[in-house]
């Protein structure tokens, strides 16, 4: 089910369901995470649920608002559950679970900023260790994964415009597995997918030795908070 437009980048909580039909194949960039076979076998048939939670929080530190978001997610097929939480400070903080193992992650709000076309894009400093400009160009929204020019995100007014003026709002994330030798960057937003409009994340994983996929993780909406 397409996202109403009352749920939006800073308004996430509900119910979702991963769209697989819509989303990039998953077994190559989960084998570039080294995630095992029987798992990414259990992944590949499963259906997968998300309960999105998003919420204000004080920052430990300065007590500055921020921003948190629990991702519960359960799923058929006998795979287990896990949970992620993403802090939105830029802040690095420590997460483990069974499908990724230990990673360290950041996570946080960004705003738009026009391309060379004078299109609004997301506006992030590129944390993947790349001289690829495809990469950026991908995350952004600017291309789609053949290199074809991209529609991309869609620019929706944010709860507190930025200078007085309507730049758009985005979540940018950044993870990194020391052990495994891999990073994975993300830009999440919503795309006009045919007609319908999609919460969707673009990612781009990377291993040490410079390999690197980039794909499209697409989510329906099942239910509202």
């Amino acid at each position: 089910m397409a996202a109403p437009l009352d749920v939006n980048i800073e308004h996430l909580n509900g119910s979702w369901v991963l769209n697989k039909a819509l989303s990039s194949e998953s077994d190559p960039i989960l084998k570039l995470q080294k995630v095992s076979w029987l798992i990414r076998k259990a992944f590949s048939f499963a259906t997968i649920y998300i309960q999105i939670l998003q919420y204000p929080i004080k920052e430990k530190e300065s007590s500055e608002p921020s921003t948190k978001i629990d991702f519960i997610q359960t799923a058929s097929a006998g795979l287990a559950g896990s949970k992620e939480e993403r802090i939105l400070d830029w802040a690095k903080y420590d997460h483990t679970d069974y499908f990724f193992g230990t990673v360290k992650g950041q996570s946080q709000f960004i705003y738009g900023a026009p391309a060379k076309d004078g299109t609004m894009r997301p506006e992030f400093e590129l944390q993947t260790d790349t001289t690829s400009a495809e990469i950026k160009q991908f995350l952004r929204g600017e291309i789609e994964l053949d290199w074809s020019k991209s529609p991309g995100f869609l620019v929706e007014a944010q709860d507190e415009p930025v200078e007085g003026e309507t730049r758009g709002c985005w979540v940018h994330t950044f993870e990194r597995n020391e052990k495994l030798g891999w990073t994975a960057e993300q830009i999440w937003g919503f795309e006009m997918i045919g007609e319908l409009r999609y919460f969707s994340r673009r990612v781009v994983v990377m291993t040490t030795k410079g390999q690197y996929l980039c794909g499209r993780i697409v989510f329906d909406i099942v239910g509202l908070e």
